[in-house]
């Protein structure tokens, strides 16, 4: 008798604190009342903010250490190459990998880089080559890392209909980071050099540790549980025929990927335009990095507080046509108040694309399909735009910083139009594919 009594009194306590969560936490935020995703949530919030630290004192680092546009652009293309030749083939092994394992591991030898990189800086020993050797690390464990942690939001969550929430709410934790670190970073390299934001990424890193291996699941977050037999690269090659054949993914990824290649690298630039451009110092970029996470942060807020899935097509389109015009009024700055402001637009079109695309690719794809098609989102928006960075750093060095940002815009702009047609076009199709995904066919 007692032990029921004991038995009861956990379940009513467990019933208060989810009507208690049910209270205090808004429908806008309603991901948080699934145990899983707040425990991961609290804990990217400390790993984001080191990871910004550890961005902008890269970039910092490089720019110190060569004075090139060009070679801002080579560190992104080693960071992010590995991403575009090995995320789809990632996509299609960890479809039959346990993701909470696989997420734990990728963040373990993440922060094993951040560690070497500290001591490398810090002793003096680095070097431009070192960079970009350990930007090849990163860019390896991301490309199975990231497709893992998208794929992960279905089944942190408790209800189907809260994932275009989780999506939402990881962005808005990521731009609270982006608003937080690149400042912190600033005035950390100003006092104590690059080496310390190193050094801090690496400790933040074991939040999301602690956080993966508190997590309780009713059954392993396995995309294919079936028991059939992995064939990695037919199931790669076949990844990429679903999102050819089914014209919404089509559509949406050729979209994102362009936007990607023409305007991301904006972000890369950031230190050639902060110094070069505005005259300024570290402190400098990470103000204008400030005004980014600002408009990122806004655009957040406003992808969490939809209430479904259906007008997000609608955003995606236009943000990323205002990605392309924001880039073109950030390229014309010339001070480091209109640089903030301007600054603003660019992180809001940035993440109300990225947000809308990435929701609407999981809401739309079956569960077992889902690594591989985010596998594909993750090389469209960390594998492509490096070669624009490659494209842009060239062209900054021979026409300057805000010359390289106009024409991009501007490409960028006249493209994202012309998807925009194509998938008004198709609105119907993605509507019924909302609605019930698992009975969703890829054919045209």
């Amino acid at each position: 008798m007692g032990g029921r009594s004991d038995d009861n009194f956990r379940f009513c306590d467990c019933e208060l604190i989810g009507s208690v969560m049910r209270i205090v936490v808004p429908d806008s935020l309603r991901a948080l009342r699934s145990r899983n995703y707040r425990l991961f949530f609290m804990a990217q919030a400390i790993s984001l903010t080191g990871l910004w630290m550890h961005r902008v004192a890269m970039g910092w680092l490089v720019f110190r250490l060569t004075g090139l546009n060009s070679a801002l652009g080579i560190i992104d293309f080693s960071a992010s190459i590995s991403v575009f030749l090995f995320a789809p083939f990632a996509g299609a092994l960890i479809e039959r990998w346990d993701l909470r394992k696989t997420l734990f591991c990728c963040q373990a030898g993440c922060m094993m880089v951040a560690f070497m990189l500290a001591f490398l800086t810090l002793t003096g020993l680095v070097t431009f080559h070192i960079v970009v050797f350990m930007s090849l690390l990163l860019g390896l464990l991301d490309a199975f890392e990231l497709p893992c942690r998208y794929s992960l939001v279905s089944y942190m969550v408790d209800r189907r209909e809260d994932v275009s929430n989780g999506v939402a709410l990881n962005s808005m934790n990521f731009n609270v980071a982006r608003m937080i670190g690149p400042t912190m970073a600033g005035f950390v390299i100003h006092a104590v050099g690059e080496g310390v934001c190193f050094l801090i990424n690496g400790f933040a890193y074991s939040s999301t540790l602690f956080a993966v291996k508190r997590m309780k699941m009713e059954r392993p977050p396995i995309g294919k549980s079936d028991g059939s037999r992995s064939q990695p690269l037919k199931d790669t090659a076949e990844g990429f025929r679903m999102a050819r054949n089914f014209a919404p993914s089509r559509y949406l990824l050729m979209l994102i990927a362009s936007t990607g290649f023409f305007c991301f690298p904006s972000i890369v630039l950031m230190p050639a335009m902060a110094k070069s451009v505005l005259g300024g110092t570290s402190e400098t970029l990470g103000f204008l990095l400030m005004g980014v996470a600002i408009g990122a942060l806004a655009g957040s807020f406003i992808m969490a507080s939809l209430k479904s899935s259906e007008k997000l097509y609608w955003w995606c389109t236009r943000a990323c046509l205002a990605f392309g015009v924001s880039v073109v009024f950030f390229s014309l700055s010339n001070n480091i108040y209109a640089g903030i402001a301007l600054a603003a637009p660019v992180g809001f079109c940035m993440v109300t694309s990225t947000i809308s695309c990435n929701t609407l690719l999981q809401s739309m794809v079956p569960a077992s399909s889902r690594s591989r098609i985010m596998a594909l989102y993750t090389m469209a928006i960390l594998g492509i735009p490096p070669f624009g960075s490659l494209l842009s750093g060239r062209l900054a060095d021979h026409l300057g910083t805000d010359w390289a940002l106009f024409i991009c815009g501007s490409i960028s702009a006249v493209i994202a139009y012309y998807f925009l047609r194509k998938i008004d076009a198709i609105k119907g199709q993605i509507s019924l594919a909302l609605e019930d995904p698992e009975a969703l066919k890829w054919e045209n």
